[in-house]
């Protein structure tokens, strides 16, 4: 009897103790990752909201794009414009489609065959991300979402051209799976110029500069008779029908460096406010 009453106190020692100490061992939840916001307004007092959104448009460079283990090397582009939709004032997001024109690239997709060449315009729909982080793929006609691949078409030949596709992905990978974390990818600038007083009583309007520097760009290119694949590490037949790259090889170390500058609202003010300083 004394020892079950002792195993009773002691069961009773341990419920007191759990109770009590509980809250001391429980986590901590984690506070909100903090990052920079998009900022978009206008000086005469209108909203942007999704019922009436901005329209923002920029123009920029292409320092490079190298696709397909540098099958396909772009490396000029003497027109690239931006437009986008803006429906909120402050955001993480910020999105433009940005269209490459008057292009030229340095083409080696069949063993033995270089050239320089003139390729078609394309389109590639960025969401940009205040971890610095982005959604590559084309837009949507409403220039919101991304919905679909972007196509690179190398006229090798007439009849069947060389398609290169770059597939929707996020840029870096890994930030796909960790959004809370903070990346290198994109860069953003909010620029300062002379504006009439009419629109803007300071004088100054805010317009965005974005810097890009990709560096593990997915892209995939359809065997065929001007599109040779070799083999090889670099790049990989996908053979499995249930996957969208079904009948493509896959590159996975893609790199894209350009700039998009004076991304402007008309008769408004668009930039980035950084996250605040700890």
């Amino acid at each position: 009897m004394r020892s079950v009453r002792a195993t009773l106190g002691l069961a009773v020692l341990l419920c007191v103790f759990g109770t009590v100490a509980a809250p001391a061992f429980a986590k901590k939840a984690k506070p909100p990752v903090v990052f920079g916001k998009f900022t978009a307004s206008y000086p005469s007092g209108k909203l942007i909201t999704p019922a009436e959104p901005a329209v923002a448009k920029g123009h920029g460079e292409l320092d490079s794009l190298n696709l397909a283990n540098g099958a396909l090397r772009i490396h000029e582009c003497d027109d690239v414009k931006s437009v986008g939709q803006v429906d909120e004032e402050r955001a993480e997001t910020f999105f433009q489609n940005v269209t490459f024109k008057h292009c030229y690239a340095i083409v080696s997709l069949n063993p033995g065959f270089t050239e320089q060449l003139k390729i078609p315009p394309f389109t590639l729909g960025i969401e940009f991300r205040s971890n610095k982080s982005a959604e590559v793929g084309e837009g949507a006609e409403n220039e919101i979402e991304i919905v679909r691949p972007s196509t690179v078409t190398v006229p090798i030949g007439k009849k069947a051209p060389c398609k290169v596709t770059i597939p929707e992905q996020i840029v870096p990978q890994k930030a796909a799976g960790k959004p809370e974390s903070e990346y290198g990818a994109v860069g953003y600038e909010t620029e300062m110029e002379a504006a009439k007083r009419k629109f803007f009583p300071t004088g100054i309007q805010e317009k965005l500069d974005i810097g890009m520097e990709f560096s593990t760009i997915a892209s995939w290119v359809k065997p065929g008779e001007h599109c040779i694949y070799a083999g090889g590490e670099e790049g990989a037949f996908d053979s499995t029908p249930e996957t969208p790259a079904y009948g493509y090889v896959v590159y996975g170390k893609g790199t894209l460096e350009a700039e998009l500058e004076e991304i402007t609202i008309k008769d408004g003010d668009l930039g980035f406010e950084p996250k605040p300083e700890v």
